[in-house]
């Protein structure tokens, strides 16, 4: 059975025209590739229905705000790469997953496949 991934939710005003939303979008999109095989990441513009229902569901108080596992983690703070890497370890599905994160903390972002990774996670679409 494979590993559950870790869910993500950026609660933005929207990546494309707010630069903040846009580096928090992309310091998602930049975890190396072992790291965006174990999440699930999409953008949620409160400039749409569906953003302003998930900024309610998950208590949102300010945007940009990332979300991991419906808590709100770095609210209003664009992430360093050690720090995302923490939080996901937190609340990996498994020791094994927890381990596999915590030995990629020396990796860093990789910008290769962002734009690629951006639009998986319909950065600016909606």
């Amino acid at each position: 059975m494979p590993e559950k991934k870790i869910k993500i939710d950026v609660l933005t005003l929207d990546s494309v025209q707010c630069a903040a939303c846009g580096y928090m979008m992309e310091s998602i999109a930049a975890m190396p590739p072992d790291v965006q095989e174990v999440i699930e990441y999409k953008e949620w513009s409160i400039k749409g229905n569906d953003g302003i229902g998930k900024f309610m569901e998950l208590k949102g108080k300010v945007l940009p705000t990332i979300c991991i596992e419906g808590d709100l983690v770095f609210e209003s703070i664009i992430p360093q790469y050690e720090e995302l890497i923490d939080e996901l370890a937190k609340r990996a599905s498994s020791p094994e997953m927890k381990e596999r994160l915590l030995s990629l903390r020396e990796v860093g972002f990789n910008f290769d496949n962002i734009k690629e990774n951006l639009q998986k996670a319909g950065a600016g679409q909606f």
